[in-house]
């Protein structure tokens, strides 16, 4: 039985808190006196200011510096990150040795963003941080740099059950990337564990699953599907949302009878996604549940995904179907019937919608007018022809424009006359689309138009630079000089392909007065003008700005406009970052790199690339290996196969990355013929995917 303290008792319990008590305010006083700075940062905001430059300047050669800090003098997160790698260490004695939790978690954030891998031994040793707020980013940070050694530190953590569910979780995750079996078999009895009534909002089950899915490669296709299945039978809505979106990468028959009762689950975008996942997988079997689905939905995406489906499943059953559903008794179904048929672009759907052109709804009419021509057809343009005289302007407008269409960009005069001469007030929006469709056109009759809309923010740059470089226009482009020296640099690419007179003076110019007022950003874009101009009599100008303690992006943006201007040493300068950027920032400066155009500064470069993109840790070695896909696909494509098919996680997905931003036509060439060529069934899933998402 227990018993209730005395008087005595209480007061003995009591004694030493009020003791502690007493001692806080001297131990904080303590702390604070503690940190070499302190004096400085109580003084007041400026002395705060210098002994957070002085603790930044001491950063590189003392790695004692952060030991004793308080937050009064810790420097910000992007000032230690723009010293590279050269603040490793004494971020790792912060992480070992400050008292101060907010401090740990800043630095182990840091050592994150760094991905440098020999802070491993430390971030693994802070595994046993007493504040989980410091475990949770040391976590973050191991993800980052998956190394089978975190592993066991990783699952002892997680098996500990005091463990706050975000840390767990957030292991779960980590363990994903380590690429490694322990993790996987982990990661499974996990996904079969199903939480008690009292821990279902923290149901570790979604976490397992995307944790696993990141290390399929490592899997039987069999168990990976088996898994997936599992999912998608759960009680979990989250885990049924994302074993849809796998089932759809898998493509696999035996998937079919779990993703079939999903075409009625409560969630719209499961539906979406588990009929899409059906189209995927290709197998005629999901056929019947599919068209069954047709007469009910009341869904337009859904309707598009089904008619998707089945047109990849069964055609001539998928247009049965559509017949009852565009003469619907409903205007909006029909609407959507009509539109479903021009995404699906089959020669089939003609005589459905060409009859839905006497539909007596202007709304259906005008969805079957876009419909058809999107399907490509000459014989489409016949029946569209009479409604350019239409008195409703929805009709006439998209009757114009499928006729347009169907011309592959011609009937600019019809556009012209029919639409862009209308009167203005009562017009403005047709007036607008019509401008657009003639400048993609080329046709110059657009062109004060177009860039007015630009000038007023109203249009974009995509729309209006293939007109201006169609023909030499001197005030079109003093214009957008103009608006590049008041603040517009989204025209500098522009800009910079029209070279009209006096843009070397005015850049120049530029670039003093924004690093006058010490604006970095407007300094970057000054000098990234001058590189696109070749402009050489600016290097001594940029050259102060690639000074090694400049602000990182800076210092690159000077550095890679220096090459272009023929800076040898610049073009070295450019490799040896490399060695020393924080893997955070390799994606940014691969796309930087990749802008240089100029063929004998790619020649300085490339052989060096060449030799990075094989050797190293990956995150370097695909950035280079970015760089090169942009300058020379072919060349480069092969690294990223190697990628795809690597043993690493983490190396799968930063390739697939790259892939995904190189948007170019022959990258996409490439990709197809590697799939056609490709034996390995993850890779192959990983091409497909790519594949899919270029359209």
């Amino acid at each position: 039985m227990s018993q209730v303290p005395t008087k005595h008792a209480t007061h003995r319990l009591l004694g030493p808190l009020r003791l502690f008590l007493l001692l806080v305010p001297t131990l904080s006083v303590l702390w604070q006196g503690l940190s070499p700075l302190a004096g400085l940062a109580a003084a007041g905001g400026r002395n705060a200011a210098e002994a957070r430059r002085k603790v930044l300047v001491a950063i590189p050669s003392d790695a004692a510096v952060l030991i004793n800090v308080t937050q009064a003098e810790m420097p910000a997160s992007p000032d230690i990150l723009n010293l590279g790698r050269r603040s490793t260490r004494a971020l790792e004695r912060c992480l070992a040795d400050n008292a101060e939790a907010s401090i740990r978690s800043t630095c182990a954030q840091v050592l994150e963003a760094l991905g440098d891998r020999r802070a491993l031994g430390t971030l693994q040793t802070a595994l046993e941080d007493w504040e989980p707020d410091v475990r949770h980013r040391v976590v973050l940070a191991l993800r980052a740099i998956p190394d089978p050694s975190s592993v066991e530190p990783l699952m002892r953590l997680y098996r500990r059950q005091d463990e706050a569910w975000y840390v767990r979780s957030a292991i779960l995750d980590a363990l994903g990337a380590m690429s490694d079996m322990r993790a996987v078999r982990l990661l499974r009895d996990e996904l079969r564990r199903k939480p008690k009534d009292e821990d279902k909002n923290e149901d570790p089950r979604p976490a397992a699953f995307a944790a696993l899915w990141a290390s399929r490669h490592l899997m039987a296709r069999a168990t990976l599907v088996g898994d997936v299945r599992y999912c998608l039978q759960s009680e979990s809505d989250s885990l049924v949302h994302a074993a849809t979106e796998a089932a759809a990468e898998l493509r696999d028959p035996g998937l079919v009878s779990a993703l079939v009762p999903l075409l009625e689950h409560q969630w719209p975008d499961v539906r979406n996604k588990a009929v899409y996942a059906l189209g995927r997988i290709g197998d005629r079997t999901a056929t019947k549940a599919l068209l069954a689905q047709v007469p009910k939905v009341r869904d337009g995406r859904m309707l598009n995904n089904i008619a998707f489906a089945l047109e990849r499943l069964d055609k001539d059953a998928f247009y049965g179907a559509i017949v009852r559903v565009i003469e619907h008794k409903q205007a909006v179904i029909r609407l959507n019937a009509a539109f479903v048929l021009g995404d699906v672009k089959h020669r089939q759907g003609l005589p459905l919608l060409q009859k839905a052109l006497g539909d007596p709804s202007d709304f259906v009419r005008t969805s079957a007018v876009v419909a058809l021509g999107k399907l490509g057809l000459p014989e489409a343009a016949a029946a569209i022809e009479p409604l350019v005289d239409s008195p409703n302007l929805s009709v006439r407008q998209e009757a114009i424009f499928a006729l347009h269409a169907l011309a592959k960009g011609g009937r600019a005069d019809l556009i012209h006359d029919r639409l862009f001469s209308l009167p203005a007030r009562k017009h403005a929006a047709a007036i607008k689309r019509a401008a657009l469709a003639l400048g993609q056109a080329g046709d110059v009759r657009a062109r004060d138009y177009l860039l007015g809309c630009l000038e007023r923010g109203d249009c974009g740059v995509e729309d209006v630079a293939p007109l201006l470089h169609k023909a030499p226009w001197p005030e079109g482009a003093a214009r957008v000089l103009l608006g590049w020296s008041r603040g517009r640099h989204d025209l500098r690419e522009l800009l910079a392909g029209l070279k009209p007179d006096g843009s070397g003076v005015i850049a120049m110019g530029a670039l003093g007065e924004a690093w006058g007022r010490r604006d970095t950003g407007a300094t970057r874009e000054a000098i990234d003008l001058l590189g696109d101009l070749g402009l050489g009599p600016a290097a001594p100008l940029i050259q102060p700005h690639a000074a090694r303690e400049a602000e990182t992006w800076l210092r690159l943006h000077a550095t890679v406009a220096l090459a272009r201007l023929g800076g040898d040493e610049a073009a070295r300068s450019l490799l040896a970052e490399l060695d020393t950027l924080p893997v955070e920032y390799l994606p940014r400066f691969a796309a930087l790199v990749a802008r240089v155009a100029e063929p004998d500064v790619r020649a300085k470069l490339g052989a060096e690339l060449e030799k990075r993109q094989g050797a190293g840790e990956a995150p370097a070695a695909l950035a280079v290996a970015a760089i090169r896909l942009h300058w020379d696909p072919e060349a480069a494509i092969f690294r990223f196969l190697q990628a795809l098919a690597s043993p690493s996680g983490q190396e799968r997905d930063l390739a697939a990355r790259y892939l995904a931003r190189e948007k170019g036509e022959k990258v996409t060439w490439l990709l197809r013929r590697a799939l056609a060529r490709q034996g390995r069934d993850a890779t192959g899933d990983r091409l497909r995917l790519l594949l899919d998402e270029r359209g």
